[in-house]
């Protein structure tokens, strides 16, 4: 997600080169801030800043323009401003109003306002929709098309800024170019107040012997006391799974963030042991 967010970021400031945009960021998967954002050597975190607060979202303004499109009714508008779309990157200039240092990673938006995604959300027609009526939908249309005719639509198998990230990082590993990519590795101390073995999001170099982590400073415990929950709930989930305790998994989901309650705890995870019958292991 944060090389999505970069392509966002470039066309709204307008930026067509965006390999030549450069960031510093820490954080674990899909739960990070980025900390300082350069355009060929010069710093745009303070241009950006203004314009999430002046357009009161972090959407380059061409998106914007139609007026039906911001009322989900038109057909052609961009993905971005459909649906749960548009709650996300405004969901940005909600956070930064007040937590305005770093721009954050676009999913904590269901950790900082859980309740706030759950009003706004359809429970008749979810996130899972939006994805499985366009780009699954689009996929297996191209698919079905081409085994039918042989003909290959590019656009449907584009994987836009992932595949870009994929086939960059492929050659970085192949050519030993010690291109900088943001990773997911181990933390082995990157992070100086985090757990050793947190899995965490950083910058690195990369190599054909892979990645040379960049270091980062202690971060504020703002953000570490959020990554710390995170971490300790996915091990405790884990832990959970390997010995089948029911107690390790409810303490799981009673601290994510996303979960209101002990009690809705509870309640999600009896929920979900009845929906996952017979793929779940045995929780007692």
């Amino acid at each position: 997600m944060p090389i999505a967010i970069i392509d966002v970021i470039a066309a709204a400031l307008e930026i067509k080169d965006k390999k030549e945009i450069v960031f510093d960021y820490f954080g674990l998967n899909h739960f990070g801030w980025f900390t300082k954002i350069e355009y060929k050597g010069q710093d745009i975190m303070e241009s950006l800043k203004a314009y999430i607060k002046k357009h009161e979202i972090l959407l380059p303004a061409s998106y914007m323009k139609d007026k039906q499109a911001l009322a989900f009714k038109s057909k052609d508008q961009n993905r971005h401003t459909k649906g749960s779309w548009y709650y996300v990157w405004k969901g940005i200039y909600e956070i930064m109003e007040n937590f305005p240092d770093y721009v954050p990673n676009t999913y904590l938006n269901y950790y900082l306002q859980s309740k706030e995604f759950v009003e706004h959300s359809d429970p008749n027609y979810t996130r899972a929709n939006e994805v499985m009526d366009s780009r699954e939908k689009n996929l297996f249309d191209g698919i079905d098309k081409y085994l039918k005719t042989g003909e290959i639509d590019e656009s449907v198998f584009y994987a836009g800024s992932h595949g870009d990230w994929i086939a960059d990082l492929a050659i970085a590993l192949k050519n030993d170019t010690k291109a900088r990519f943001l990773v997911i590795i181990e933390n082995r101390g990157a992070i100086p107040n985090m757990p050793y073995d947190a899995m965490v999001e950083v910058p690195a170099y990369i190599g054909k012997d892979g990645p040379e982590v960049i270091a980062q400073n202690e971060i504020p415990l703002f953000q570490q006391g959020l990554m710390m929950q995170q971490v300790n709930c996915e091990k405790l989930l884990v832990e959970g799974c390997i010995e089948g305790s029911y107690q390790k998994v409810l303490e799981a989901f009673t601290l994510n963030k996303t979960v209101p309650s002990m009690n809705t705890a509870k309640r999600i995870l009896d929920d979900m042991i009845i929906a996952n019958k017979g793929y779940w292991p045995e929780l007692k």
